[in-house]
């Protein structure tokens, strides 16, 4: 038997499988992580560098073990990006723990990020965020 011939039973009726229609993208800037004992909330939304206003769009549940899954393949999603492209500024190492900084403060981070990254390449990155 191939995996082909389980691919009927694999979804319910009525759902949608990987391989149709993806679901519409949203940008995300701005992300807040929580746990409990049970789950990791996961809120991703938009904030507005100007006034500091945030939107939130979505909250994703998952288990602690899918959380961790989710740590690994962005990960190795990453790796394999800087390995295709380019380094990506981590605005993390600027000045320690981002989880108490205002979405302002965070905003001013990854421009100055953006900023030491491109001085070292050497190249000229215009920025529509930094306008």
């Amino acid at each position: 038997m191939k995996a082909a011939d389980l691919e009927p039973d694999r979804y319910p009726a009525g759902a949608l499988s990987r391989h149709d229609r993806p679901p519409l993208a949203c940008y995300a800037n701005y992300f807040e992580v929580g746990h409990n004992a049970f789950e990791f909330l996961l809120d991703a939304g938009q904030v507005e560098p100007q006034s500091g206003d945030i939107q939130l769009m979505s909250r994703i549940a998952v288990s602690p073990v899918h959380a961790k899954l989710l740590a690994t393949l962005l990960n190795q999603s990453i790796a394999q990006f800087e390995r295709a492209h380019h380094d990506i500024p981590d605005i993390a190492e600027l000045d320690g723990d981002l989880s108490i900084i205002n979405p302002q403060e965070f905003e001013r981070r990854a421009i100055n990020a953006r900023r030491k990254r491109t001085a070292a390449d050497g190249r000229a990155h215009p920025n529509r965020d930094e306008r």
